[in-house]
């Protein structure tokens, strides 16, 4: 099988570009030719030059094309519709990182000039967005009919996708995202080590709520409880080119509550990304109190921080997880690595807390489930799960072109 990969590739230093490369990686494992036709290629400005890029190829010895679409990723979205306007095209699929739409912008004047001119207001594109999206929802399911499959991560992704681009829910494939070949050490000895991962756009209340139980904690256990520590780590607005509109680990080192619960709480501010597998591996378990960080405006990346990006270097180094529901990450726990809980609701996450700190042998069972499913989701393992998408989308496709 012959797949052209619509995406940035290295050295386009975007985490998107590197999920490719992996992915480019995992097909070749499984025996699938991967040509990258936009390698080199200047940015396209419209479907018109979209469709002349397409027009001056032979697609003929191409079975399937696969598009990796984001926010930012018009030449990508571009060229997509334009092979799907070909009579007797290859077929067409798509990962879709930033549900529900494909895109999750406008591309059309004004709106689309309105959106992206930085120099606006922020709520002035936002509102560009808002305005725009029966418009954008309109293209997105026009493309998405003719799309022989689509992938995500999650369940909740799928079903949110299959809503808004009305495409039956069998279309849409579920994989989670493939992990790196991290080393999975044991678990550290000592003290139960919690590690929460936050940072610029991250809402403050999910830290204070995790704060405020962590007191009843202490309040209720007092010396009885065997030792614990939190170390808060993340990115602060010291670190980022533009200003950010929350900056949570900053604010919540003035918390009074925090402070009464003096050496427990540990931080690491403004981390290496590259230095994060270390610093993951060096703690039991991972809280993920926030809701999922979505693309920003200026088309920038949920960092290696944000609870989708945390969440998966946990499981990479067989970490269990603790998670709020709103994390959007209950579903990486669903094998038996973790709990979840929800923000606001201090007993759920102070009774497992308390069981965490007595009862060793629950962490330990976590553990074992978690060095499974890294073991389990690395690219290599991966490879066969992505082969077989690709042979179902093609022949999806030949079906429907003989009707």
């Amino acid at each position: 099988m012959r797949l052209a990969l619509l995406s940035p590739l290295p050295p386009d230093p975007s985490r998107l570009a590197h999920h490719a490369a992996q992915f480019r990686r995992a097909l070749n494992l499984g025996g699938i030719d991967v040509l990258t036709p936009l390698v080199g290629q200047r940015p396209l400005e419209s479907l018109e030059a979209a469709r002349a890029w397409v027009a001056e190829r032979d697609w003929r010895g191409v079975d399937v094309v696969h598009a990796e679409l984001a926010p930012g990723q018009r030449t990508v979205y571009w060229v997509l519709q334009a092979l799907a306007r070909l009579p007797h095209g290859p077929a067409l699929t798509a990962t879709v990182h930033a549900p529900p739409g494909l895109l999750g912008q406008p591309l059309h004047a004004p709106f689309a000039g309105v959106y992206h001119a930085r120099w606006l207001p922020r709520l002035t594109r936002q509102a560009s967005a808002w305005l725009a999206a029966p418009f954008t929802r309109h293209i997105d399911r026009r493309l998405a009919r003719r799309l022989a499959g689509v992938l995500c991560t999650s369940d909740a992704s799928a079903t949110r996708l299959a809503r808004r681009l009305g495409l039956p829910r069998e279309r849409i494939t579920v994989l989670p995202q493939g992990l790196p070949e991290l080393a999975c050490p044991p678990l550290p000895s000592g003290p139960l080590k919690l590690l929460c991962l936050s940072g610029p756009g991250q809402a403050l209340r999910p830290l204070q709520d995790l704060v405020a139980a962590l007191g009843q904690l202490v309040a209720q256990g007092g010396d009885d409880l065997p030792p614990w520590q939190l170390t808060l780590a993340g990115a602060t607005a010291a670190s980022c080119f533009e200003p950010p509109r929350h900056d949570p680990l900053t604010r919540l080192q003035a918390d009074p509550r925090l402070k009464a619960l003096g050496d427990r709480i540990a931080w690491q501010l403004d981390p290496d990304p590259q230095d994060l597998p270390a610093l993951m591996a060096a703690h039991h378990l991972l809280v993920l109190p926030e809701r999922p960080q979505p693309w920003g405006l200026g088309e920038a990346e949920p960092g290696p921080t944000a609870p989708q990006g945390a969440c998966d270097l946990a499981l990479a180094v067989g970490r269990p997880l603790l998670v709020a529901q709103q994390s959007g990450q209950a579903e990486q726990v669903t094998s038996g690595n973790g709990a979840t809980y929800t923000v606001g609701d201090h007993a759920t996450l102070l009774a497992v807390l308390q069981d965490l700190l007595t009862d060793p042998d629950r962490l330990s069972d976590w553990a074992t489930q978690a060095r499974r499913q890294a073991t389990s989701r690395q690219w290599t393992q991966m490879s066969a799960r992505y082969v077989g998408f690709f042979q179902q989308a093609v022949a999806r496709s030949t079906r429907a072109a003989t009707k």
